[in-house]
């Protein structure tokens, strides 16, 4: 009998065996803390979020035109031809899960694990510390500086990241393959991925240079140079090279998107009018400020740490497994030790060069360039590799500290993204309250009646709940056809959704023909800007329905819709199916709350955005989108007033006795304004003094609601200055001391 299996145990131990088993135990562990930090991540939300801005957009697109996986000139995505497979990624989550979100969780998970691993294996591959490699992998999911990762918008930049990374992961091994067929292998493959993710994403081929700054900082200068080493780059080069070739020749025929955000020819000349922003706006947040806003965010948002104190534990135990059974590896003969010890020094220099290429192409866009959504994704991992290599520096000196800078960084970037994880499924839920106040109401069968919304909650027509057509595209899609006109109006202050080329929205009136949704008044700017109002649009009452939003976001039900209502609960029909996937009420994830916003409070401070570009959305009325500005380390939001009166309704459970109001204005439209400025809480006036821009007001004991309470302010609009009245900063109720 130890004759028979002596063969079988010789197979086993043969190089090529070990080889194998080797690749597939690296395999493993390099994937193992990727996928913790994903499940840890979805753990207190579960399937929650849903779509928000271009998600809806897409969906009901495919509704329209049925699901295409790639855009072509005479398709309804022209204008994105630059990036013929933008739409694969959403095309392929609706795929999976045609009625609901679940296909888009699994796709970005799954994007997520994919680039994790990946990142993870290029930095061990870089410094030959497995530590080191799981640290930058796990970072790479938590790196703080953008804002977009974990919203459906980016699920397409996360295919393309997971494509690049992977990509960048076999241009590697194509370099240190000793067989030229296997090195041709890798490099064909490398290449390949490289070029879908930039035909999706063209961002993505900034990191053309991930692989020689890998090679770079475990070497230094490059080797002796081979035949199999030079197919080897020119192969991967051949991916930008055949992008540029494809951009050049498409740009003939459309009219980019690309070309409308920068400013068609102008986008260079805007590049090198602001390049010290690079290092002062991009390398400031991309290494510096999203750490600092993650500490901020770790501090003043959980109202317990509980989750967050053991999913960093977990995450932890989950690394060091994964080390562990690297080293069981090497000491076995499976796991190859390196050949070399990569330089922390020159990590840190190439990391710091790959976030800069990271960042250059939004410096081509000065709207980009005000904004942290998507526009530090491609820095991360340059960013990344720089901090392992400043942590390898440290633990020269003391590897003690060195191991707990790495813990902390994890815990504040695991802190930071469930912050924004919260954040986006909250936008969900606020816009499934909503929907299912209007698809109760509206069974939209009538493809050439109009539907006005009556909105109670004062919220929808803001970017990030249905901007302008974004109501129509989600009704399409949740319908399974398109709709007829849609308009919305903010009740009670009768604000029209659609705005002019100054941001300010219309106003609607009813009479006894119908409605009547009118542009705001003529203004004018400084120079030779102005708005002229288009004429006024009328919907006669026949051809109308109504479907009105209660003031805490439920419908008011209509008895003529009471069939419609059991249909949407019992069908098998699209509109059924998705009612019930998407619209219903549920609970989600498996973790209590852990956030202070979750928490009826006896204090309230409002702004428009307490981190830059994770926006609140206002319940109210009069006031323009956000803008956000530097300021010292971090960025506040403010917004201009441009009615005459603007609300805000916040919510507040009053602690009793009396209240002050406090806030700031940075700017006013004249003089005349701050002099003027009333303010209302509840209807009752509160007498107002001013210190520069600040205000304060004594609030009387008993006037606050328990609940849903209206600020109103009221000041005169200046229409010289683009139809604006103030801009305000923040507004806050504290009980008197």
């Amino acid at each position: 009998m130890p004759g028979i299996g002596m063969p079988a145990a010789r197979a086993m131990s043969s190089p090529a065996v070990r080889a194998v088993a080797g690749s597939l135990g690296s395999a493993r562990r390099m994937l193992l803390p990727s996928v913790a930090v994903v499940v840890l991540l979805w753990m207190p939300f579960g399937f929650a979020m849903t779509g928000l801005i271009e998600e809806w957009d897409l969906l009901g697109l495919f509704a329209e035109h049925g699901t295409f996986f790639y855009t072509h000139l005479d398709g309804p995505l022209a204008a994105h031809a630059l990036r013929p497979l933008m739409p694969f990624s959403f095309a392929l989550a609706h795929t999976l899960s045609p009625d609901s979100f679940v296909g888009w969780h699994v796709v970005t998970m799954v994007a997520l694990v994919i680039k994790g691993a990946a990142m993870s294996w290029l930095g061990w591959r870089a410094t030959g510390s497995l530590a080191a490699g799981m640290l930058a992998g796990v970072l790479t999911l938590l790196y703080p500086a953008d804002t977009m990762q974990l919203s459906f918008r980016s699920i397409h930049i996360n295919v393309a990241g997971a494509l690049a990374l992977t990509g960048a992961l076999f241009a590697v091994k194509a370099f240190d393959a000793r067989r030229p067929a296997l090195s041709m292998a890798f490099a064909s493959a490398g290449s390949l991925l490289f070029l879908w993710a930039g035909l999706i994403y063209e961002v993505a081929l900034t990191l053309v240079a991930l692989p020689p700054a890998v090679l770079f900082a475990r070497h230094g200068l490059p080797r002796p140079w081979t035949v199999q080493r030079a197919v080897a780059a020119l192969l991967w080069l051949g991916a930008p090279v055949a992008y540029v070739a494809y951009a050049i020749w498409i740009s003939r025929h459309i009219s980019s998107y690309q070309g409308a955000v920068t400013g068609q020819g102008s986008a260079l000349r805007h590049a090198l009018s602001v390049w010290p922003d690079l290092f002062d706006v991009g390398a400031a947040r991309a290494l510096f400020g999203g750490w600092v806003d993650a500490v901020r965010m770790t501090a003043r948002t959980f109202q317990s740490y509980t989750y967050l104190a053991s999913a960093s534990v977990a995450l932890a135990a989950v690394c060091l497994l994964a080390i562990a059974g690297g080293s069981r590896g090497r000491r076995a003969g499976v796991v190859p030790d390196a050949q070399a010890i990569g330089s922390p020094t020159r990590l840190v220099v190439a990391g710091l060069a790959l976030m800069l290429v990271g960042y250059l192409p939004y410096m081509t866009s000065g709207a980009h360039m005000v904004i942290s959504q998507r526009t530090y994704l491609w820095a991360t991992p340059g960013a990344v590799l720089a901090w392992v290599g400043m942590l390898l520096l440290l633990g020269r000196a003391a590897r003690p500290v060195a191991a707990g800078a790495a813990m902390v960084l994890m815990v504040l970037g695991l802190g930071a993204q469930l912050f924004q994880f919260h954040h986006y499924v909250d936008l969900s839920e606020r816009q499934r309250t909503l929907l299912r106040a209007v698809v109760e109401n509206f069974d939209g069968n009538a493809p050439r009646e109009s539907l006005l919304v009556l909105d109670g909650t004062s919220q929808i027509g803001h970017t990030w709940m249905f901007h302008q057509d974004g109501l129509r595209y989600t009704l399409t899609y949740l319908y399974g056809r398109p709709t007829g006109p849609i308009e919305v109006c903010r009740v009670p202050s009768m604000e029209w959704q659609r705005w002019d080329a100054f941001g300010r929205p219309g106003r609607c009136s009813e009479d006894r023909l119908g409605w009547t949704l009118s542009y705001p008044a003529a203004a004018v700017g400084p120079g030779d800007m102005r708005s002229s109002p288009k004429p006024p649009q009328h919907i006669d009452a026949r051809q109308l329905v109504l479907a009105p939003i209660a003031a805490d976001g439920t419908a008011i039900r209509l008895t003529s819709s009471n069939a419609w209502r059991q249909q949407l609960r019992e069908s098998d029909t699209i509109a059924g199916r998705r009612y019930r996937a998407l619209l219903e009420e549920r609970r989600h994830g498996f973790v209590a709350p852990m956030f202070k916003d979750q928490f009826p409070s006896a204090r309230l401070r409002y702004d428009f955005g307490d981190w830059w570009s994770l926006e609140v959305v206002p319940s109210g009325a009069g006031w323009l989108e956000a803008e956000w500005a530097a300021k010292g380390r971090g960025h506040v939001s403010m917004s201009w007033k441009t009615s005459r009166e603007a609300t805000l309704y916040v919510p507040l459970r009053p602690a009793g006795g009396p209240y002050m109001l406090t806030g700031r204005f940075v700017h006013f439209a004249n003089d005349g304004v701050r002099t003027g400025m009333q303010v209302r809480i509840n209807g009752q006036e509160v007498p107002l003094t001013w210190a520069e821009g600040y205000f304060a007001a004594p609030v009387p004991a008993g006037l606050l609601f328990d609940g849903r309470n209206e600020l109103l302010f009221e000041s005169a609009v200046d229409l010289h200055y683009y139809g604006r009245s103030a801009m305000i900063d923040w507004v806050a109720l504290d009980p008197a001391r």
